[in-house]
């Protein structure tokens, strides 16, 4: 019973994530955090607007793996801009996070950078 998602979660509104997964610290991910703060949320609200929020809690190999994608919108390059990360739920340990800009014209990776 590989891969079996035990909570899955969609937020669109950015004033929900924010006070329920951020201010109430329920994203559960400080490294996650730290790192959409400095790269994203740091910058000017008319440039990046926060579209989406997906987090997902499953079994992989017998662990409980916490996986959170939030995506927003680039006014300046026009991409989507989406933080991705997992981490292991037991110990905390981040097992991967990078960032990527997908364009939204041609749906075509044009920048990708791993963090952890």
């Amino acid at each position: 019973m590989n891969n079996e998602p035990k909570a899955s979660y969609h937020i669109t509104d950015f004033n929900d994530f924010n006070h329920v997964y951020i201010e109430n610290k329920e994203l559960d991910f400080p490294e996650f955090e730290k790192i959409m703060n400095d790269y994203i949320l740091s910058q000017p609200k008319e440039t990046m607007k926060f579209q989406e929020c997906w987090i997902e809690d499953k079994l992989m190999e017998a662990v409980e793996v916490r996986i959170v994608q939030v995506n927003f919108l680039d006014h300046n390059t026009s991409n989507y801009i989406r933080l991705w990360g997992a981490k292991r739920t037991d110990d905390g340990q981040v097992l991967k996070m990078k960032v990527d800009a997908l364009d939204f014209e041609t749906k075509e990776v044009v920048y990708e950078r791993q963090l952890a």
